[in-house]
């Protein structure tokens, strides 16, 4: 019996033990899970800059013995690669094969006259202009300054590239002119003369720059549809060839051109139509197939086919570096507030399709805001906007977003967002547009502008301008990271308070301690009994029609009455 209970209690024992031996491996296996799980949450991932475009490498180490071929008769070039490589775009998944064998703006009256671009390298300014005066078109015609566009982006002036005011461009450099609302201004203001390098600054701006749409690179010699797409709706679309004007590739006889090399793009055209039956033999040497695009060009009338000629779809470069510009009337916004006079210069991010940024700026005045805008580095871009007001050491404030806003831009490029209702802001106050970019097959999905020497050297940037962030939680100054660097957001007001006036009221609300609640119902000035009464009478219509943020005292999230408690209160 004893040895029974002896041999009992060691079988207890031994399973005790077993059992603890057990609960400690669990146990020591979700506190490594855990541990694992924690470390992984908490890895620090560095943000980095999008590999520089290797044909900008190329063109910089080698631009002082780079002589491009110069064409016959003197005729110049002049489209130079940018650092950004738009090489690799992610088709746009909007577009439908739906495009005429046949299609030629120049029958819709949809392009403006050729120009003559003369003894200089911008035909780049030539393209763009060009492009922004077709989208105009029929309804207006226009005649844009790119004597004005090819000077203020020179190195004489503030905000101007590492070039001198004849020198080779291109669409990015374009955009960052129109973006910043120094053109486009009118060929009278500022009439083309190719010896020029000063241009007046100031003068009177025609449209606002509307963005600019980057349509992806062919991939193959009939891969044209989207390229077809964007002409229809858009207008003339800039793009580059590789030119030598000699007999081997142009056919003075039949306007054709035909290049089959691996020379890099020196020249910005702008394609305005396509023939898919344009006969191959009329080219100079036969290419494996049928079909041109329809080019105009910035030699002047006396050259081709009135200044037009026929580009083959087996040629080499045509189709790269393709880009729109869209413009509207000068009356949508009244101030603009940015940091990045020289646009987009390289791609940011974590190595990742998602990333955050946002800038932080501080009202002139009594102000609405009414648009931001930013660039997409890639098709098909996922986008949320959000506006902050106060925002203290970061871009996010403690009572949250006043408005926000998101989408999806299939089309990269530079876009303005307008928002779907306006923000007031007050004379010196602090504002952030905090934007979250999504692109599915890119991972530097944040547009930096940063100084690069040849490039954008004239860069600038102050701490508490720009910030970026991997999650949208945790923010860093991009100056931490990049000296000189700016995220690449804009913000665009209207002068004037944006809040209406309550019904039965005629001046809109105020407010009196300028604490971001309006409590000033009535409009009257002061705060007195039947501001109670309005916002007692008008719950409703506060929730409909305006910002609850500006009325919500209680900062509950909601139009309660409980505001109307605290309204009593601060009588």
């Amino acid at each position: 019996m004893k040895k029974n209970n002896i041999k009992n209690n060691i079988k207890k024992k031994a399973v005790t033990l077993y059992e603890l031996l057990f609960f400690f491996m669990v146990v020591g296996s979700l506190i490594s899970m855990v541990s694992a799980g924690s470390s992984e949450k908490n890895e620090v991932i560095e943000p980095v800059l999008a590999p520089e475009n290797p044909d900008f490498i190329k063109y910089q180490a080698e631009k002082k013995y780079i002589t491009f071929a110069p064409p016959l008769n003197r005729h110049k070039t002049g489209f130079m690669p940018a650092p950004v490589d738009l090489s690799n775009l992610s088709h746009i998944s909007t577009i439908k094969k739906s495009a005429p064998a046949y299609y030629d703006l120049r029958t819709l009256n949809r392009v403006t006259s050729v120009k003559y671009q003369g003894d200089t390298d911008v035909c780049w300014a030539f393209a763009a202009c060009g492009s922004l005066e077709s989208y105009l078109m029929p309804g207006e015609n226009r005649d844009f300054s790119e004597n004005n566009m090819k000077n203020l982006l020179s190195y004489a002036y503030p905000e101007g590239f590492d070039r001198n005011p004849n020198d080779m461009g291109n669409e990015l450099m374009a955009i960052a002119y129109l973006s910043r609302w120094s053109g486009p201004v009118d060929e009278t203001d500022d009439p083309y003369y190719i010896y020029s390098g000063v241009s007046p600054q100031n003068l009177p701006i025609q449209k606002h720059f509307q963005g600019a749409l980057f349509i992806p690179d062919r991939k193959s010699s009939l891969d044209n549809d989207e390229i077809k797409s964007m002409v229809m709706k858009y207008g003339a679309l800039c793009t580059t060839i590789f030119c030598q004007e000699g007999p081997s590739y142009y056919s003075p006889t039949n306007y054709s051109y035909y290049y089959k090399g691996s020379s890099m793009s020196n020249h910005a055209v702008s394609i305005v139509g396509w023939d898919d039956n344009f006969d191959r033999n009329k080219f100079s040497e036969v290419p494996p197939g049928d079909g041109a695009f329809i080019v105009k060009n910035s030699w002047g009338t006396g050259w081709g086919d009135n200044g037009y000629f026929y580009v083959s779809y087996y040629d080499s470069n045509i189709g790269e570096d393709n880009t729109v510009f869209i413009a509207e009337t000068t009356d949508n916004y009244k101030n603009i507030y940015q940091y990045d006079p020289l646009g987009y210069t390289t791609g940011f991010g974590y190595e990742k399709p998602t990333a955050w940024c946002a800038n932080i700026f501080t009202a002139k005045s009594d102000e609405k805001l009414k648009a931001v805008s930013f660039y997409t580095t890639d098709s098909n871009c996922n986008y949320e906007v959000y506006i902050y007001t106060n925002p203290e050491f970061n871009p996010i404030s403690r009572e949250g977003p006043v408005l926000s806003k998101s989408g999806t831009i299939p089309v990269a490029g530079y876009h303005i967002v307008p928002l779907d209702s306006e923000v007031q802001l007050r004379a010196g106050q602090k504002f952030s547009v905090v934007l979250k970019l999504k692109t599915p097959n890119h991972d530097y999905p944040i547009a930096l502008e940063e100084p690069i020497a040849g490039w954008s050297s004239k860069a600038t940037a102050n701490p508490g301008e720009s910030f970026i962030s991997g999650d949208g939680s945790t923010w860093d100054d991009i100056t931490m990271h990049i000296s000189g660097a700016n995220v690449c957001i804009k913000a665009f007001t209207t002068s004037g308070n944006a809040l209406p006036a309550f019904p039965g009221y005629t001046n809109p609300p105020t407010d009196p301690n300028q604490d971001d609640l309006y409590e000033d119902i009535n409009g009257n000035g002061v705060l007195d009994f039947d501001d109670i009464v309005a916002y007692y009478d008008n719950m409703d219509w506060i929730e409909e029609n305006a910002s609850v943020v500006f009325f919500d005292y209680n900062k509950n999230g909601l139009i309660d009455f409980d505001d109307i408690v605290k309204l009593y209160d601060m009588l």
